[in-house]
């Protein structure tokens, strides 16, 4: 019954916190950077539906960009509006990089961030929990933020020996506004069930000893280099044999920096075969 009791306090007296991953942009913010992608104004709330909704309604649950557990398909998942597989980012493998939210609404709480270099067609939480990345100064996988609203960045350290031509990144906002019970029993501001808002951001990551070639994070449209423009959109529908061949027997690999990396007979297939786009420092099809 206590429990109950706070729980139908936390929903009554709570108000909701929001936030938008901007740094790498999400699926659902890259067209404020001028990534030619879906308009999604409320970019802000990829809250799993609500605090009551991902806790009364789906036991917890939530789609991996913030989506609501039950919806299908997930708007923020391959197969909805705003998953169009827009690479958005350039990284080399362990390197730190530099993960920013907007923070319109503050409620406490902490940053976790996760990648997954396997999205086949779309990255599982179980890939992404594999994968959680530390932040740079060796103090942790949590991020702490303050109670300020506006920007917050991290920075966080890619794994040596993860590379993809296409990985998903995931953001977690794991809000701190509360009250609950914690893991010793007692109760306090920030333990127990919380809001949480997620994003996914599309991003590449190359060998140590590959070019990179990323945007900025300025408002302004990226301008995609000719070496490697991986900013283009993928075209996921496009039908494809496993391993990077077609029907009728083309076959496609990576070259240079990107021969041999995971995904990428199949990003140079989905391009190539697919699409006018066929970028000859990356991709051969023969």
């Amino acid at each position: 019954m206590v429990e109950k009791l706070i729980m139908l306090l936390m929903v009554v007296g709570g108000t909701w916190a929001h936030g938008r991953l901007m740094e790498p942009p999400s699926r659902a913010s890259a067209w404020r950077l001028g990534f030619e992608t879906p308009i999604d104004y409320n970019d802000n709330e990829g809250f799993c539906g609500g605090f009551s909704h991902q806790y009364y309604v789906n036991d917890g649950k939530c789609g991996i960009c913030g989506d609501a557990w039950e919806l299908s398909p997930r708007p923020h998942e391959v197969g909805g509006k705003y998953a169009t597989g827009t690479i958005v980012r350039q990284y080399q493998e362990g390197e730190v990089i530099e993960v920013t939210a907007d923070i319109t609404s503050n409620h406490r709480g902490h940053f976790e961030v996760r990648i997954c270099p396997t999205p086949d067609p779309e990255a599982t939480q179980n890939c992404l929990d594999l994968h959680q990345l530390e932040l740079a100064d060796g103090s942790g996988f949590k991020f702490n933020i303050s109670t300020d609203v506006g920007l917050h960045t991290m920075h966080v350290k890619l794994p040596t020996g993860l590379t993809c031509a296409h990985c998903v990144l995931q953001w977690r906002y794991v809000t701190g506004n509360n009250w609950g019970f914690c893991d010793d029993g007692t109760g306090m501001l920030g333990c127990g069930p919380q809001e949480e808002f997620r994003a996914c951001a599309d991003v590449a990551v190359s060998s140590a000893s590959a070019r990179t070639s990323r945007s900025s994070f300025r408002g302004s449209r990226p301008t995609p280099s000719e070496d490697l423009a991986l900013e283009r959109r993928i075209h996921p529908k496009f039908r494809l044999l496993p391993g990077g061949s077609s029907a009728s027997g083309i076959e496609c690999h990576g070259v240079g920096e990107w021969e041999g990396v995971p995904g990428v007979a199949v990003w140079c297939a989905k391009n190539c075969l697919g699409t006018d786009y066929c970028p000859p420092a990356q991709c051969r099809c023969q």
